[in-house]
């Protein structure tokens, strides 16, 4: 069995545990790229993150993905993209040879492993995440940060995107926001909200994804109860900025990146 199998597992039931309100049901979903054989697992359709096992992650070729993202990227999405997507996930096989379809949101995680050059994705649906997200002013409350440890670890800009169903134009509304992010600031965001629909973190490790969605979680729960009393009030965003890259605070999230999940 896959080590990288293992440590998703790991990753998932911590991010599926009931108290952690991040994912109910079939919710969510993580990936993994391996960039030796430029390949990725992802977790198949249907399992409940809390309840995963090692073979509930499925291979796919980053490549074939990637080519399937850049024609909608010049062409626009297309029901021949969509069908030509849905054979790739449809056809894909876990660790052990067996045939289990691929989540249908794989293109998110596609996005971070090809556009963002990062190799931990994770996809989840905090309900204070979520309830901003579908709040009408969703992307205002999203605009800075509100404490400075979330701009340390997710990043002094979030980036917020409007909602797209799930499939293919999920997949494209990420790339292109990601792409537009890049280009504005001159690096990946930290964490993404989508909107009236969940959260993506990245990370160099599984530690390092799932810290950052424990603290946009925190962020949001702030957000709220802010709210509640008045009003968000964002951290400057020059001293968002500074404390994010300055040299000591780098450090120590590269020491927490570097730690194991417990199990």
């Amino acid at each position: 069995m896959s080590k990288l199998a293992k440590e998703l597992t790991n990753l998932s039931r911590k991010a599926g545990e009931p108290a952690a309100d991040l994912t109910i049901q079939a919710e969510g979903n993580a990936a993994v790229f391996d960039r030796k054989k430029d390949k990725f697992l992802v977790k198949a359709s249907g399992v409940i993150m809390g309840n995963a096992k090692d073979e509930d992650w499925v291979w796919l070729e980053l490549g074939n993905c990637v080519e399937i993202l850049e024609d909608a990227r010049k062409n626009g999405s297309s029901e021949k993209l969509t069908a030509a997507l849905n054979a790739i996930l449809a056809t894909s096989k876990n660790t052990d040879g067996q045939v289990r379809k691929a989540s249908i949101e794989t293109l998110v995680h596609v996005v971070a492993f090809h556009a963002m050059e990062v190799d931990w994705s994770l996809h989840t649906h905090p309900t204070p995440v979520v309830a901003l997200a579908a709040s009408k002013d969703g992307a205002k409350h999203y605009s800075g940060t509100v404490f400075p440890d979330e701009a340390v670890m997710c990043g002094p800009v979030p980036l917020f995107l409007p909602f797209a169903n799930p499939g293919l134009d999920l997949g494209l509304g990420v790339y292109l926001g990601v792409l537009d992010y890049q280009q504005k600031h001159g690096r990946n965001p930290g964490q993404i909200i989508l909107g009236n629909h969940g959260l993506c973190t990245f990370g160099i490790g599984a530690r390092d994804a799932l810290g950052a969605t424990e603290i946009a979680v925190k962020a949001a729960r702030i957000r709220l109860g802010a709210l509640s009393a008045g009003g968000i009030s964002f951290v400057p965003s020059d001293a968002a900025e500074a404390i994010a890259f300055r040299p000591d605070e780098i450090l120590r999230k590269r020491l927490l990146a570097r730690e194991a999940l417990s199990k």
